[in-house]
């Protein structure tokens, strides 16, 4: 880090030490990155929960059903079918960017120790 990032990272924490939030430079960046890496953890579980009582199963098995129903819609195609599991699909993306967001927050916690 250059002297310049030093200088603006104590810049940003000295009025929080200053006011006596925290005891040193050092314990505020810990402690706020703890805040915000397990705000971050709670924000994708949470997501993950409502995608499972949306779907009324975990995303294993919501995978499966997709592709059961995408196989459907090679023998039965219909505008309907067609539309559900293109929202589905949607789901199954966001689902698999939330697990994969929150396998990497809980990565970067054991990595810095928190």
């Amino acid at each position: 880090m250059t002297e310049t990032g030093i200088d603006s990272i104590a810049t940003i924490v000295q009025p929080l030490v200053q006011r006596g939030l925290f005891e040193s430079p050092e314990k505020a960046i810990r402690i706020l990155t703890q805040d915000y890496v397990l705000r971050q953890i709670d924000r994708w579980r949470t997501v993950l929960s409502q995608m499972e009582a949306k779907h009324g199963m975990r995303y294993e098995q919501f995978d499966l059903y997709l592709a059961r129903r995408s196989r459907l819609l090679t023998t039965n195609p219909t505008p309907q079918l067609g539309q559900s599991i293109l929202s589905d699909e949607d789901d199954a993306f966001d689902w698999k960017v939330a697990y994969e967001m929150l396998q990497s927050w809980l990565g970067l916690q054991k990595e810095i120790g928190l």
